[in-house]
């Protein structure tokens, strides 16, 4: 049974005040059954073609998700939208993962001579590289929290006593020592201080898509009495 209709606008054409690549991508739900992905990506100069790079192929898979969750829905625009953020970017985040993953990236992505695959390195890089981006989630969302709770008091604190604490937060999820002129506020923790706790949501998400997508190998290490099933080697993890 077909879900219904996705019309996919790669780019668009080229505004004089608006120029395509400062628009997000998004999805709309046109009417029931139908759904409009505009992706505002950067077109090919004239009588040349382009591939999609892989946060392109990732952008797309993540509207792709979106435009599912919209036809499976059945309700009204605004009923979609009044849904919490955490449920709203589930979908999404599960496409993007799979579409991440080497054993899939191999199945869709080709290069641009010789129509083969990747190698596996590069395949494997690109998965490494949406693990580092959760990294980095992890970090900015413990800092925007830590500074909001309560062992932080802000109005007796001094801007050295922000930056050492936000440090100190951010160094909780580094591999590696800060550098003594770092500030994770000049970053995306800074950002998600000024926005709220949208980022929490995100988070939750990637949390829930690992359980999905390992739940069968959890199901299966306990029957077999292990404590973890998450799969250790990374080239067959998702997340």
């Amino acid at each position: 049974r077909k879900l219904g209709y996705v019309y996919v606008e790669l780019s668009s054409p080229r505004r004089l005040l608006f120029p395509e690549e400062t628009l997000p991508p998004g999805a709309l739900l046109v009417c029931p059954g139908h759904c409009f992905l505009h992706m505002h990506f950067q077109s090919a100069s004239l009588g040349s073609t382009k591939l999609l790079n892989i946060e392109e192929a990732t952008m797309l898979a993540h509207e792709l998700g979106h435009a599912v969750h919209m036809l499976c829905h059945g309700g009204s625009t605004q009923d979609f939208l009044d849904q919490p953020l955490d449920l709203l970017e589930l979908p999404s985040t599960l496409a993007e993962t799979i579409a991440l993953h080497p054993n899939v990236i191999a199945q869709y992505a080709r290069h641009h001579a010789s129509g083969g695959p990747p190698p596996d390195n590069l395949a494997r890089s690109c998965h490494l590289a949406s693990a580092y981006n959760l990294i980095r989630i992890l970090q900015y969302t413990k800092v925007a929290l830590g500074l909001h709770g309560p062992a932080f008091d802000a109005a007796d604190a001094t801007p050295d006593d922000l930056r050492r604490t936000a440090v100190a937060l951010w160094q909780r999820y580094s591999p590696v020592a800060a550098h003594p002129d770092f500030t994770p506020l000049g970053e995306d923790a800074g950002v998600y201080l000024a926005v709220g706790a949208n980022h929490v949501a995100y988070l939750l998400c990637h949390l829930r898509v690992d359980a999905i997508l390992h739940s069968g190998t959890r199901k299966g290490a306990a029957a077999s009495g292990k404590a973890d099933g998450r799969i250790q080697e990374a080239a067959q993890r998702w997340l």
